[in-house]
């Protein structure tokens, strides 16, 4: 497996002078989705 050399940048300045989208912006975070009726549970009587 060859290794990718990659190329580290450092800026100086504020953080308002830098133009960086946010991460959680590009993120599709799968979101549980809501119930609107609940399941209903059925548990069988014993045989006795």
């Amino acid at each position: 497996m060859e290794k990718d050399s990659k190329k580290i940048e450092i800026v100086s300045g504020n953080v308002k002078d830098l133009n960086i989208s946010d991460v959680y912006n590009h993120i599709d975070i799968e979101k549980p989705k809501d119930e609107k009726e609940k399941k209903k549970i059925i548990i069988p009587e014993g045989k006795k």
